[in-house]
């Protein structure tokens, strides 16, 4: 987790200065850095409310919820999300995750060289559920109530699903980390 240390630099305002996007961004990641950090190094990783996975006949719904990743980026699921149970073909133990993605959104027009090209003005922070045969959580250590953060980008693994009997069963032995 130390590995991940790293000093961090800000805009030194004064009067006259010329603010370039540069600077800007530079003062997004800084604020975006330091609350990675406080949430990596403070709370660990885990489920900080919500994110319960119930089962009907063919999805698997995960609840409205908040969690932090190993890297200290908030996983938001602002309304239930539906994930389709896959085929029988994947093996007997499936793991259900939760992962961070950023993508690029709302394209408004930039001029660049006197023609006009569009770019995307923003970036949306969002969630994705997917299905994978690893335990993302596997190997990290739990120690004082709380789940260490490794520092990596991976999902946050939220439930087991056995095949048995023909069909796919949440085990409710498996318990995703909590944060405290």
């Amino acid at each position: 987790m130390i590995d991940t240390l790293r000093y961090l630099k800000r805009n030194r305002y004064f009067p006259g200065k010329l603010l370039t996007a540069e600077d800007l961004e530079l003062e997004q990641q800084y604020f975006r850095e330091k609350l990675k950090r406080h949430n990596q190094y403070l709370h660990g990783f885990g489920i900080v409310f919500g994110l319960k996975v119930t089962q009907n006949a063919r999805e698997v719904v995960i609840s409205p919820g908040v969690a932090i990743d190993c890297q200290g980026n908030e996983i938001v699921l602002p309304e239930p999300q539906e994930q389709a149970l896959p085929g029988p073909d994947l093996g007997a133990t499936l793991f259900l995750s939760v992962s961070y993605i950023e993508k690029e959104a709302d394209p408004v027009p930039a001029k660049v060289s006197n023609s006009s090209v569009m770019e995307n003005s923003r970036i949306e922070e969002s969630a994705a559920a997917i299905f994978g045969k690893a335990n993302a959580n596997q190997g990290h250590r739990h120690f004082n109530g709380r789940w260490s953060a490794c520092g990596k980008s991976h999902g946050l693994t939220i439930a087991r699903l056995k095949f048995s009997s023909g069909r796919w069963r949440i085990d409710r032995r498996h318990h995703a980390p909590l944060i405290k």
